[in-house]
C-alpha cells in the first residue's frame, strides 16, 4: 500500500479534505513517478467517496 492509498482510506472513511488533498499530492507524485495509465483518465475518487456512479 502506498502512502496515498493510506490517505485515501483515511478520506472515504472521514471525509477529511486534508487527506484528500494529501491524497491527490501523493498519488500526483507516484503517477508521475510511474508514467500515466490509462486508469487514471477513468478515476474519479470524489464521486467514490461521495457515493456518486460515474
Amino acid at each position: 500500500m502506498c502512502l496515498c492509498d493510506a490517505f485515501w482510506q483515511v478520506f472515504a472513511a472521514t471525509g477529511h479534505v486534508g487527506a484528500y488533498l494529501l491524497y491527490r499530492a501523493y498519488g500526483a507524485d507516484q503517477r508521475t513517478a510511474d508514467g500515466p495509465t490509462e486508469d487514471d483518465a477513468e478515476d474519479e475518487p470524489l464521486s467514490l467517496a461521495m457515493g456518486g456512479d460515474s
